[in-house]
This record gives structure tokens, C-alpha cells and sequence, in this order.
């Protein structure tokens, strides 16, 4: 089973972010695994919120959209349909308003 692991990178603000300076986030699954959950939090603090997928899952070359997240470094931890879990440290979310999760980046997290 593969382990998935995804890094992200933005500062994540629950609530005390205006939503003037909120990006809508589009992430954009270009890996050959489905996704079941999606969490995310500030860089390197591994408090983790709530699951951004809810009841949804983003199969292969599907996307879903982030809110209420700002530009800057994130900690993202993906779990696949098997229920494998990676963790992708330091990620960054930018002004391009996209982020692609590739096969390749999923493999760092090993199999």
C-alpha cells in the first residue's frame, strides 16, 4: 500500500482570517490515487483541522476547491481510499490560486 503524503504550504487562519484576503483554492489530483481525506494546518504546527473533503473524495483528475486559506507555507496530510496517510511538509500555496498533488509526490512518502 502506498502512503500518501502531500506538503502545503500558506498560513491557515480558521476564522480570523477577512475573507478579502482568503484565496479559494483549487487543488487539482494528477496522481493515480483516489483521495478520501484532505487535511491541512500552518507549517510545521501538526494541529490538524478539519477534514477539508467532508463526505467527498477527488478520484484521479478531478479537483476540489480550498477556502478560506491564505498564501504562504502549509503542512498537508492526505489519506488515500485504502486508508494510507502521507504527510507533505512545507508546501506552498501561492497567488496562482492552484495546486496540483502529482504521482510523483505522493512516491516521497514511500510505498
Amino acid at each position: 500500500m502506498k502512503a500518501i503524503a502531500v506538503c502545503a504550504a500558506a498560513v491557515l487562519s480558521f476564522g480570523a482570517v477577512s475573507s478579502a484576503y482568503a484565496l479559494q483554492l483549487q487543488v487539482i489530483n494528477k496522481s493515480k490515487t483516489s483521495i478520501h481525506h484532505l487535511y491541512v494546518s500552518p507549517a510545521n504546527t501538526k494541529e490538524w483541522g478539519e477534514d477539508q473533503l467532508g463526505d467527498a473524495q477527488v478520484d484521479p483528475g478531478n479537483q476540489f476547491n480550498l477556502h478560506g486559506i491564505q498564501a504562504g507555507t502549509w503542512d498537508v496530510k492526505i489519506v488515500a481510499e485504502d486508508g494510507t496517510e502521507c504527510e507533505v511538509d512545507g508546501a506552498e500555496f501561492d497567488g496562482s490560486k492552484e495546486w496540483v498533488i502529482t504521482e510523483k509526490m505522493l512516491d516521497k512518502c514511500g510505498g
